[in-house]
Order: C-alpha cells, then sequence, then structure tokens
C-alpha cells in the first residue's frame, strides 16, 4: 500500500511540473518577457562574414557584447569587423570589443587553434544532389561543417561555461532540421543530428542543474542572400524568403530571453504538427506541391544548365565506376509517394 501511495504522489508531483512548465509557457507568449543584458558577454559568432551571421554580429555589437567573428572568407570577415566599427561607437572602457579570426570550421585542429586563441585574446555547404550522385567526400564534409563543427566548438567551450554556470550556446537550423528534403540528404542528416544535440546537451545541462547556461535553436525560413537568390519553390509566392534583417532581430529577440526553440516565420512550428497528424503519402503529396519535384530548391547555374541540355532518359554520370540506370516518368505530385 506504502508503495503504491508512494508511485501516484511522484507521477503526481511529475504532472505537476507539467502543468506548471505549460502554464509558464503560455504567460511567456501573453505577456511581455524582458530581455537579457548581454552587455560585455563574450559572444562567438560563425559565418560572420556576411548574411545573417553578419547582422546578429552587429546586433550583439550594439547590444555592448565583445564579438568573436569567426568565417573562412577573411575579406568578409574584415567587412563585418568594419561594419561594426562604423555602426557601432568604441568605448572608453573596452577599446577592442571585436575579434576577427579566419577559420574553416570543417576542419577540427583549426576550430582547436580557434578556440585557443580566443582564450587567448579574450558555415554552409549546399551540394544539392542526390545521395546517389553525391560523393562520400561531399557528404562528409557537409556533416563536418554543419554538425561535426557544432560538436567540436560546444566541447571545448561548455567545461569553462559550466565552471561559472553561465553562457548561452546559439545554432541555426534551417527547414531542413524539421522535414527531409530530396536532394539534400547530407544538409538534412547534418541539421536533423545538430538539432539533436541541442536537445541532448540541454537535457544533460537541466540534469546537471546549470541553471545559467542556456540554449538556442532556431529554424528560419529561406533567407535573400546569396546563397538562396536562386530558390525556385511554390512557397516564394505565399511567404517571400525573409530579409536578412528582420530575421535577425527576431533571433536576437528570441536569445534575449533564452528561448530554447524558435521558428521564424512562426508557421514553421505547424510543420512538426502537421507531419506527425497526415499520414506519410499525404505528407509527401503537400511537400511536393509547395517544393516542386521538378525544380532543384537551389539552381547553380552551370550545372541547371548542363543537366538541361542532357537527354532526359540518358542515365546520370558515372560515380565509383558504376551506371545507375534510371527510367525516366512524368513526376506528378503523388507519384513520389508510391
Amino acid at each position: 500500500m506504502f508503495s503504491y501511495v508512494k508511485s501516484v504522489k511522484y507521477y503526481l508531483s511529475a504532472f505537476l511540473d507539467i502543468l506548471h512548465v505549460i502554464l509558464q509557457t503560455i504567460s511567456h507568449y501573453l505577456f511581455s518577457t524582458t530581455e537579457k543584458n548581454v552587455r560585455n558577454e563574450i559572444v562567438l559568432i560563425t559565418g560572420s562574414g556576411r548574411g545573417l551571421g553578419q547582422q546578429l554580429a552587429l546586433l550583439f555589437a550594439k547590444q555592448g557584447a565583445i564579438v568573436v567573428l569567426c568565417d573562412i572568407d577573411e575579406n568578409g570577415n574584415t567587412q563585418t569587423a568594419e561594419l561594426i566599427a562604423k555602426e557601432v561607437p568604441v568605448t572608453s572602457i573596452h577599446e577592442k570589443r571585436v575579434f576577427a579570426y579566419t577559420c574553416d570550421i570543417g576542419h577540427q585542429d583549426e576550430v582547436h587553434e580557434l578556440i585557443e586563441k580566443i582564450q587567448r585574446d579574450v558555415a554552409a555547404i549546399l551540394s544539392s544532389k542526390s545521395i546517389v550522385d553525391m560523393s562520400e567526400e561531399e557528404f562528409s564534409r557537409c556533416l563536418d561543417v554543419d554538425l561535426f563543427a557544432a560538436y567540436w566548438i560546444i566541447r571545448r567551450v561548455l567545461p569553462s561555461m559550466m565552471r561559472h554556470n553561465h553562457g548561452h550556446i546559439i545554432t541555426v537550423l534551417g527547414p531542413t532540421a524539421i522535414f527531409g528534403l530530396g536532394n539534400f540528404s547530407d544538409i538534412c542528416t547534418a541539421k536533423f543530428g545538430l538539432g539533436g544535440l541541442m536537445e541532448s546537451v540541454d537535457h544533460e545541462l537541466t540534469l546537471d542543474r546549470y541553471d545559467g547556461i542556456y540554449t538556442t535553436s532556431v529554424v528560419s525560413h529561406y533567407l535573400m542572400t546569396h546563397l538562396y537568390q536562386q530558390a525556385k519553390t511554390h512557397f516564394n509566392p505565399v511567404v517571400s524568403p525573409l530579409t536578412v534583417d528582420y530575421a535577425a532581430k527576431k533571433i536576437m529577440h528570441a536569445i534575449l530571453i533564452n528561448r530554447k526553440f524558435v521558428c521564424v516565420p512562426r508557421f514553421l512550428y505547424l510543420v512538426p504538427f502537421v507531419k506527425g497528424l497526415l499520414p506519410s503519402r499525404a505528407f509527401l503529396i503537400l511537400l511536393n506541391t509547395l517544393m516542386n519535384p521538378k525544380i532543384p530548391l537551389y539552381v547553380h547555374t552551370d550545372s541547371y544548365e548542363q543537366a538541361s541540355n542532357r537527354d532526359c532518359n540518358s542515365p546520370p554520370p558515372a560515380m565509383n565506376g558504376t551506371h545507375h540506370h534510371r527510367i525516366h516518368r512524368r513526376r506528378s505530385h503523388a507519384s513520389s509517394c508510391d
């Protein structure tokens, strides 16, 4: 009898904890939340040479943070540092508030060297190939840049955060982290894995009672940058690609209020729900309707022209000495669901 009462008490306590979290979440959406102060915090931003990374670096600098810029493009990184110097006045308290480093985060040794430089001083690859046309090197390279780089950085900086019980880890996942998209097996694998990594790290921090270390995972719609300017999907007339400035401000607000998961725009919150609610065939039909399967999501001009000039019935190029023959057929919205 005593064990029964103990079990009931245990599950009732868990239910009350869940209810408390739900009420807190509802309160968060109904009432404004005060943004935290990041002045004099050290913020490491990868991919800071252009686009969203550059805009986030500028916003963090305006908030008074010490910004560490990391990009493989040295010229782009220098432009970001110059932009921050132009937009943000130098303070008399600490002149050196921007540190720029050139680093290929797809190589573990360079990541370790970067962290050592930061401690002393203070991504993205898209191939748009099917899994059979993609080489093992290309697939591995994408995982290094979009998954293992985050793992290497987190593993090096997290011990310092744990010693002080203070820090914030942010990753940008993108739509490929919430549904698998054809011809993007490499980036989908990396982003799904990165989402799981962030959830696992957050759970570990919760179990070990590190209440001063936060995590934020960002799922952002396509942005109007050089990488996505040739995006061709049926989403575009309904939800046009976001401006970098708009996305950066939304993400910045989510970071400052310690949101664990944020979608920009909000309709992306519905994707996992719809994916779980609909039968798999129905979801694929919806996906094919919104994202035309005949047109690659990202079109590289040279490869697309070559593909257009090639006979549609001819087999794809040989890979590893073998040919993969396929029968051409007209693809309807439902054909990929057969």
